[in-house]
């Protein structure tokens, strides 16, 4: 008997329906790969219900896309691509989703976008050659050419290119997207905290297409200003919380201190195979597995805010944002006051949050207006002031282990400022 559609329960969305090329694209290894993958990384161990996955968020978001698709009017085709594209968006994600962007880019100039485009045009593959036996279902890119479904398409859309139909790009990558429509609220739902209520059916029904490009409805302002602040507050509250940043630093720096590591098997790494790997070596990355394990986690011993600093300080924490010139002031400190390797850690966030998530500060909503179409300042200056928000709340912060606390401490500006 052949299953033609499935029924999928979500806490968010309710029942979502799965037929046609999805129920193949969902059976693949580059998707449930994603049940591994959590979706914020370490934020559960600040908010302990943070455990849900990236393959929820992805079905939530070809849902979101699904709807806004057939609020729009969409033909089939470009329904049938941007939900496809919907799906797909975060196959390329590695080990604890974001945590291990900055590695990756550094070493091979590519995010989770890239990976992830090069998955669904079959440039690479997400398992080895020992794991391809056990493996019955074929990988992303043999089903979209079984459906004669673009994969390259698909492709643009996942990283924001313009395309022919231009709204279909914006679905996915705009300062409000489908993507971030269901984020929101999950990871809202998950982490306990209120910011995320969103009315996702008031703004899908506000949705429109003007001049080849997405936009409002004027009735629609009031649930966009509801979405720029949800945003701006989950940032700040969630996706960029002190411990959580802490743990994510830690990860990262174990990773770094790897001799010889290829960027690539980690990317193909669940979060359980990553944590295993680390523990099974030696040393410094051993114990940054164990105290992750049991959240004995280094501690802040230096925050400030460009707003704190004076102009020559402000622009050695510029010079920070180079990956270099941080490694070589991190070494400086452990030198300096003898600290072993990889227990001072430096983080001048601006340059790398900017460059994994670019829609965080995003607001050129157009708004549609007696048939002419309006920037969304013109009506609200909420969209002007998140942009003066700043997140995180630290443009320069040191984490050390809390042994060496007292000593960083009476230290820190002689040697970070030098």
């Amino acid at each position: 008997m052949v299953i033609k559609n499935k029924i999928i329960r979500d806490p968010i969305h309710g029942s979502i329906k799965i037929d046609g090329v999805f129920l193949e694209l969902i059976e693949s290894p580059e998707i449930q790969r994603l049940y591994n993958i959590k979706q914020l990384g370490f934020t559960h161990l600040v908010f302990p219900g943070a455990h849900h996955t990236r393959l929820e968020h992805c079905l939530g978001t070809y849902f979101t896309a699904y709807k806004a698709a057939e609020n729009l009017n969409l033909k089939e085709e470009g329904k049938k691509i941007v939900t496809c594209a919907a799906i797909l968006h975060d196959i390329g994600h590695g080990p604890f989703s974001h945590t291990l962007e900055s590695i990756l880019r550094e070493k091979l100039n590519v995010d989770h976008v890239d990976l992830t485009k090069e998955l669904i045009s079959g440039k690479h593959v997400i398992y080895d050659e020992k794991e391809k036996r056990y493996i019955d279902s074929p990988n992303v890119f043999e089903i979209l050419h079984k459906h004669n479904i673009d994969p390259f398409q698909i492709s643009k859309i996942v990283g924001g290119e313009p395309i022919k139909n231009n709204y279909l790009s914006q679905l996915l990558n705009s300062s409000i997207d489908v993507d971030q429509l269901d984020y929101l609220i999950r990871d809202s739902y998950y982490t306990g905290v209120a910011y995320g209520m969103i009315d996702i059916e008031r703004f899908l029904h506000t949705l429109t297409i003007k001049n080849d490009n997405l936009a409002v409805e004027k009735k629609g302002i009031e649930v966009v200003e509801n979405i720029l602040m949800a945003r701006a507050l989950m940032y700040s509250s969630v996706y960029f919380h002190k411990t959580v940043r802490i743990a994510e630093l830690m990860l990262s720096k174990a990773i770094e201190l790897i001799k010889d590591y290829e960027p690539y098997n980690f990317f193909k790494m669940t979060d359980a195979e990553l944590m295993n790997y680390l523990r099974n070596k030696n040393g410094f990355q051993n114990e940054i597995a164990t105290r992750l394990k049991f959240r004995n986690l280094f501690k802040q011993v230096y925050a400030k805010s460009k707003l704190n600093l004076k102009k020559d300080q402000i622009n050695i924490v510029k010079k920070l944002e180079d990956v270099e010139f941080r490694r070589q002031k991190e070494l400086e400190f452990e030198d300096f006051l003898d600290i072993p390797q990889g227990h001072i850690i430096i983080d001048a966030p601006f340059k790398e949050i900017h460059l994994s998530e670019p829609r965080i500060d995003k607001t050129d909503i157009l708004i549609v207006e007696d048939k002419g179409v309006k920037k969304i300042s013109e009506f609200t200056p909420i969209a002007e002031a998140i942009k003066l928000r700043s997140i995180p709340s630290w443009d320069i912060m040191i984490i050390t282990d809390e042994r060496y606390r007292d000593k960083v401490e009476k230290n820190i500006e002689k040697i970070l400022y030098s």
